[in-house]
């Protein structure tokens, strides 16, 4: 379980930054359109030009940070750890609870118990994030369309 844990932690930092990062981005870009546009340059093809160069970098990185979906992996990320945390916390009284007892079919069934629940658990929360991050993935017009037409002739 240490390395699916080590997974989420090794990668949400990254994508706090970037989602950090990318929205203050584009908030100083959006912030300094009205400037420029107001600003009287000698050329006033100057204006134009600026604001349509921070506009299609304010349009660039939110189409970066839809389709990589840094804020929500960070959220499920973030909610991983925690989970797979407290699942192992949890792991670990259990075999505490086991290892005071004398009875060695007791031992064996708390802690197979207790692995089991740990492994089902883990793997619950990996398929669950795996399965939201497939499911938010953009579709193409086409690919849905595609989708669509078997259960619009029901």
């Amino acid at each position: 379980m240490k390395h699916r844990l080590d997974f989420y932690i090794d990668h949400v930092k990254s994508k706090r930054r970037a989602a950090e990062y990318s929205g203050h981005t584009i908030l100083l870009l959006s912030l300094i359109i009205p400037l420029v546009a107001n600003h009287p340059f000698k050329d006033h093809w100057g204006n134009g030009l600026i604001v349509s160069i921070l506009s299609l970098l304010i349009a660039l990185i939110s189409g970066i940070r839809e389709s990589t979906q840094w804020t929500r992996l960070w959220r499920e990320y973030s909610q991983a750890i925690v989970e797979i945390e407290a699942l192992i916390g949890a792991w670990e009284i259990e075999i505490a609870k086991a290892r005071s007892l004398t009875d060695l079919t007791k031992i064996t069934d708390i802690l197979e118990k207790a692995t089991t629940t740990l492994l089902a658990s883990v793997n619950k929360i990996v398929l669950a994030e795996m399965g939201a991050f497939f499911t938010v993935i953009p579709k193409t017009p086409q690919a849905q369309v595609q989708h669509d037409e078997p259960t619009a002739a029901k």
